[in-house]
């Protein structure tokens, strides 16, 4: 019995995938687990298994073409199979089929090289994004040439159609939501491509604000030389990084602050006890943000174990969608790279991301009068304005360099 490879969802906010690149052709035998080909979506690419030992059946899309989340990507059963097709695969059209002595009207009579109408039965091969495309322009896709395998209609041909057509129609009126447009991140690379529609989407969707603060950092830096003292001596397999100890404070803040520990989603605002803290991690071509699960019930020690091997296996192109999904705040590092302050974008949908810079040198005067050099380190918070207020966005910082400024916090 055939089975279906749908599109897998990888994250909350992916609603669809690109397919990179296919290891296998119709025909080609296939066992169970073994990979088919390789999508991208917003966050990384990842190659996708067969369920079941078999014959690849059918291929519903090409390399880059771009497949709705649950939509079939490809069908697997035994050779010579027959397999009923349907909406989610290359799926006939639903279009009101007009006899071939009648000629079409409105629009999409003007579509160029398409004068025929295909016969009344014939099926329309189309994958699921064209097929979103042409009902919200409007397109008879009976009309279109598929340029696609078996004479699918792909996300290219729409877009021949749309160049091709003569419109005199008013346009429509603007959408209150900013819709992404199609061509967004058009011509880069697809996890580029995917970052892309993902920050623009993040952008349209909130009213993003960031606030700057800085912090005593002398106490956090020798209470780390304390605690990594008191690793070596116990021989413990733990880097201790001035990184971990940020996000042991940050996660500290998010269970006083749980505003700032939420999620707007389909119009839905929840807030939440437990942190599932997201890391950046900056890759060659893009950059990937692991979760920490359940943050919160992790010691200092369990945390830098877990930054150190997520972040590993990001940059090793290990991290599968299990542990690139379901964070409720961000942290971005870009010390590293001697920049102070900057403005981090959402990782939508979460309501806050924290930027972390480069430690500064300051002189400042003590309470005896005499001058001193201290380190100050640089945050930086970007919030969702119609979630939290300004008062509330600084609350959180303040709350945070609370645990900085007195780190032995961090430990009770």
């Amino acid at each position: 019995m055939s089975e279906a490879i749908v599109m897998p969802k990888l994250g909350m906010t992916m609603t669809e995938g690109t397919i990179v690149e296919w290891y296998k052709e119709v025909g080609d035998s296939v066992n169970k687990g073994e990979p088919i080909l390789m999508i991208s979506s917003e966050k990384l690419n990842q190659d996708v298994e067969a369920p079941i030992t078999g014959v690849l059946l059918t291929k519903n899309g090409e390399v880059e073409d771009e497949l709705e989340v649950g939509a079939t990507i490809a069908v697997i059963g035994d050779e010579g199979e027959t397999i009923v097709t349907n909406d989610l695969q290359a799926v006939q059209s639903d279009s009101p089929a007009i006899p071939e002595s009648s000629e079409a009207s409105g629009n999409t009579a003007d579509i160029a090289n398409t004068k025929e109408k295909k016969s009344k039965g014939d099926r329309t091969f189309i994958t699921p994004l064209a097929k979103k495309m042409a009902k919200a322009e409007d397109l008879d896709i009976d009309l279109i040439k598929g340029t696609g395998g078996n004479g699918r209609i792909t996300k290219r041909d729409i877009q021949h159609a749309l160049a091709s057509r003569v419109d005199d129609t008013p346009p429509a009126p603007p959408s209150p939501t900013p819709a992404i447009a199609e061509n967004v991140g058009e011509g880069l690379p697809p996890m580029r491509k995917a970052i892309a529609r993902n920050m623009r989407r993040s952008l349209a969707q909130t009213a993003q604000l960031t606030l700057h603060r800085k912090a005593n950092a002398d106490h956090l830096i020798d209470f780390q030389k304390v605690l990594r003292k008191e690793i070596e001596s116990s021989e413990l397999d733990v880097k201790l990084t001035l990184t971990v100890l940020i996000a042991r404070a940050t996660v500290l803040a998010l269970q006083e602050l749980k505003k700032m520990n939420s999620l707007y989603h389909d119009g839905q605002l929840t807030e939440f006890d437990e942190v599932h803290l997201g890391i950046a991690t900056s890759l060659k071509d893009g950059l990937l943000v692991p979760v920490i699960k359940d943050a919160h019930q992790k010691t200092i020690g369990s945390l830098a174990k877990e930054i150190k091997d997520l972040s590993e296996k990001a940059k090793n192109g290990e991290a599968g969608g299990d542990l690139l999904s379901g964070s409720t705040f961000t942290i971005t590092n870009l010390g590293a790279s001697g920049i102070e302050y900057f403005t981090p974008i959402l990782n939508s949908p979460e309501t806050g991301i924290l930027g972390v810079g480069a430690f500064q040198d300051e002189l400042t005067l003590t309470e005896n009068g005499t001058v001193k050099s201290v380190k100050k380190i640089p945050f930086s918070i970007t919030f969702d304005h119609q979630i939290l207020d300004g008062a509330s966005a600084a609350e959180f910082l303040t709350i945070l360099i609370k645990y900085i400024e007195s780190p032995y916090l961090l430990v009770l």
